[in-house]
Parts: structure tokens; sequence; C-alpha cells
């Protein structure tokens, strides 16, 4: 069931006024049923049916036995033993490839002449949001940050919960959950906010995201047709892309919660205004990022092998040096995890994982020299244009490792690489090929025209966002010009949006995962 489909829309629609209308007390029932036909929809299948209770069954079980037996070594064991159920089903659904794949590559290495056959997998959407998101469920229980659920179909509510099941956020029991069992009033103020924010998603996928879509496959599948400088304008594209597509589909999950009445985390804060590829992912999948550092890269600086790591490091090196070793190898392992995380295959694992590792550290490792050199120059690091070219460093560094993440394998982004910097002087002044290139792109002048303007816009809406939310101030305005607005983004999200015959609506890059 796709984000910006009717059939979605309509489900949303059916959902929010039976949600609305039943007694308050059952609210959670109709959550659970709307999860359930969300997560079965488009596969319903005898093994996604024992998928989603291999992940439920044993985590509410597990859950209850890490609380009965709170502070003990029995609760750890528990931990462990329900992590390693929703892991290992996790890395069966969707990683076997990639280590089948591997063995292939090293059988290749050392001329053994055998290969084993890829196998394909029937999961579930969304397996890789709510795997972890019952792991953190069982070690906030651990850690008595919140009680395990003794209803089994409360339980499965929050772990289904179907608006975030194709893109996420992450959520938290502590948080979320509880509000997902509170009885909630229908609130008109809550309506009008959610159904902008909806709007404003739809926006930026079918209007902006999917015109960005055709360009960027126009030139990646056909890169012997395209020079240097049409390859290097897909590859800063499709961080726009990605982001419209992903933050444009967390816009339309948020606003549907939103008018339940249930406030989710949010996802992205203005990520390209980033000085720094660390600032960059603290605004980039935030929750995605505060999972990982709050039960991969914390708990592994806190452990005694990391500790006694700590204390080597810096009786040979020095405190300094001796304390960022251990932290750079606790950060390398938990890049590792995001990159394996986004996909079964190497180039995830290099753009979305070893590349941010390797971008961060050097950040890190290089700030001092940069000092320097800044100081020694005159140049002063609070002005704008300083800060201008800071955020564009970070594009730059982002839209390099996304060529891995949109390579279909590693010779693909190798390729994409080499034809960015094959630079043919002669071609650049050839008009007649100029010409035929921009008219193999995937869309007109009028598209190309429509794409230049949607973004100009986000990005004032991105500078009017910076201290309150352009959504509030718009609905802070007199009537007229608020639902002018509103119609007028209706209007455009109607005749500009890329939907028709042949068009998948968004299969949504997030997705997969």
């Amino acid at each position: 069931m796709n984000l910006t489909s009717l059939v979605f829309l309509g489900f949303c629609a059916i959902t929010l006024f039976i949600y609305f209308i039943i007694p308050r007390k059952l609210q959670w029932v109709v959550l659970l049923i709307s999860s359930v036909i969300f997560l079965f929809y488009d596969n319903l299948h005898i093994s996604t049916v024992i998928q989603a209770l291999l992940v439920l069954v044993p985590s509410y079980i597990i859950a209850i036995k890490i609380e009965e037996n709170y502070n003990t070594k029995k609760a750890k064991n528990f931990l462990i033993f329900g992590t390693i159920i929703i892991i290992g089903q996790l890395i069966y659904l969707k990683y076997t490839n990639l280590f089948l794949a591997t063995v292939n590559h090293i059988c290749n290495l050392f001329k053994i002449d055998y290969q084993f056959n890829f196998v394909q997998r029937n999961s579930l959407i969304g397996i890789s949001y709510y795997s972890l998101i019952m792991i953190s469920y069982l070690a906030d229980i651990y850690r008595g940050s919140c009680k395990a659920q003794r209803n089994i179909f409360k339980c499965a509510t929050f772990m289904s919960y179907f608006p975030i099941l194709s893109s996420g956020p992450f959520i938290r029991y502590e948080e979320t959950g509880k509000e997902i069992f509170e009885e909630h009033k229908f609130n008109f103020d809550r309506m009008r906010k959610g159904l902008v924010r909806i709007l404003w998603g739809l926006f930026k996928i079918l209007v902006i995201s999917e015109r960005i879509g055709m360009i960027v496959d126009s030139i990646y599948g056909n890169l012997n047709e395209f020079n240097a400088v049409f390859t290097a304008f897909a590859v800063f594209l499709f961080p726009l892309q990605l982001f419209t597509n992903f933050s444009g589909s967390i816009d339309i999950i948020m606003g549907v919660s939103e008018i339940l009445g249930i406030k989710l985390p949010e996802n992205f804060i203005l990520p390209f205004f980033s000085k720094t590829m660390t600032e960059f992912w603290r605004h980039w999948h935030i929750t995605l990022g505060a999972w990982l550092r709050d039960y991969i890269f914390y708990p592994l600086q806190k452990s005694n092998a990391v500790q006694k790591l700590t204390k080597k490091c810096k009786d040979k090196f020095g405190k300094k040096i001796g304390k960022k070793i251990p932290m750079y190898l606790s950060m390398l392992v938990m890049w590792i995890i995001i990159g394996v995380w986004h996909g079964g295959a190497y180039t995830y694992i290099i753009g979305s994982g070893l590349l941010q590792f390797l971008f961060i550290v050097l950040e890190d490792l290089l700030e001092p020299v940069a000092d320097k050199i800044t100081k020694k120059l005159g140049i002063k690091r609070n002005l704008f244009r300083y800060k201008l070219y800071q955020v564009i460093r970070t594009y730059i560094l982002f839209s390099f490792s996304m060529i891995f993440f949109r390579a279909t394998r590693l010779s693909n982004a190798i390729e994409i690489i080499k034809n960015m910097f094959s630079i043919n002087l002669s071609l650049l002044y050839n008009k007649e090929l100029f010409m035929h290139m921009i008219g193999n792109i995937g869309i007109d002048i009028y598209d190309l025209a429509v794409l230049i303007i949607s973004l100009i816009i986000m990005f004032i809406i991105g500078l009017l966002s910076r201290n309150e939310s352009a959504r509030e101030k718009l609905l802070k305005q007199n009537l007229i010009f608020r639902w002018g607005v509103l119609y007028l983004l209706i209007f455009v999200i109607i005749v500009f949006g890329c939907y028709g015959v042949g068009y998948d609506p968004t299969a949504f890059i997030y997705r997969q995962f």
C-alpha cells in the first residue's frame, strides 16, 4: 500500500472515521486491525504471518521474563536470547544473499569452480523497522525505563503501528507506545495541522522527487550517452531525490499520526543546512542515529573490552589520542551496522556506512589543522561566506557517498565516478551534442522549470522553518491567505504531480528497508 496512492489515503480516512466514532477505550483495537491490514495488504502469505509472529511472540514472552527477573543475570540472558531471535530472522530474510555473494567472490579469488545460487525471500514490509523497534523495547525493559506490556494484542499494536512501517521513524515504547493506547478526542486544530503536513509530503514526493528520479534514472541508466557534466548533475541531484522521497513520506506518516493524536519523533531537521558531516547526521534520519547511539555505540563504549582498550591506548599514546582510538572503533562498528541495515549489498555498506565514518573521522582529525589554516589566512569562520562553503562542502561529500548508495553494484559506482571525472573539453562546446543530451534527461523543459521552481519553494520553506515551522506560521495567518496557500498547494499537486498510466505510485527508496 503506497503512501501517495488513493488506496492509502482512503484507507487512512476510513481508519480515522472509525477511530473517532467508536468508544475511546477501543481505539487501539482499530489501530491493530488497520496495522494488520496494512502489513499484509501486499503480501499475505503463510510465511509472512510466521515472520510477524516470530518477532511478536518471543518479544512478548521475553519482555515479561526480563521484567520478572529485573536486575539479574537471568534478565541479561533473556535480553541476549530475544535479540538473537529477532536479529537472526532479520539476517536470514535480508542478508542471506549478501553472505552467498561474499562466498562466491571468495571462491572466484581462489579459483574454486563452485557458485551458490541466490535465494528469494518473501519478507514483510518494514521488517528492518519493527525488528529494531522490538529490540529497543526489550532493552528498555531491561534498563527499567518502561514496563512490559502484558496484553499480547497491545504489544502487536505497538510493533506494527501502521504509519511507520514503510519509512519509519523509529519509535520507543516509553514514549510513543504509551500514546498509542491513550484515549484521543477528535481535535480540529490537530486535523488541519496534520492535513497540511500530508499535503507538503505529497508535494515533495509527487512534484519534486519523481521528477528528479526521472533525470537520475535517465543519466545513470545510460552513462555512455552523457558527459561528465551531466553525470555530475545526476550525482548532485540524487541526494535531493532521496531527501524529498524520504522526508516526504515521513511528512505523510507524521500528518496521519498527528490527526490520530499520536506524536511521532521528528526524523529530519534541515539536513542540507549542516556545516559538517557530524552535524548532517544529527539532522538526517534522526531516529535511526539515536537508536544506534543508544543501543550500539554507548553500550560498546561502556563495555569492559572497550574500557580496557581505552586504558591501554591512553598508556601507550597519551590521554587525548588514547581516548579517540576506541571511540573510533565503536563508531566503525556502528557505521558498518548502519550500512548493513540499509540493504544486503556492499554498495550500502560503503555508501551509507564506511564513507560516512571516514568523513566524520577526517573532520574530527583535521579540525585543528583547519583552525590553524583559517587563523593564519585571516579567515573569519563566523562569516556567512565561510559557513556557506562548509554547507556546500558537506553536501558534496554526502553526494559522493550516495553514488554507492544509488549504484546497483560496486562496478556501477566506479563507472559513475570515472564518467564524472572524464572531462572532455571538446564535448562541452559541442552545442548539437549538448542539446541532444538535454533532450534525453528524462523530462522536458517545462518539467525542468516546474522542478527548479519547486526546489526554490522548498528551499524558502526551509529557511522560514529555521526558528518556527512554516506550517505553524501559515496557520497563524488570516483565513483568506491561509486557504489561498492551501488551495494553491493542492492545485500544484494535482496539476504538476507525476502520476498516471505506467506510474508506480511512490516506489519509496526507504520502503525496502
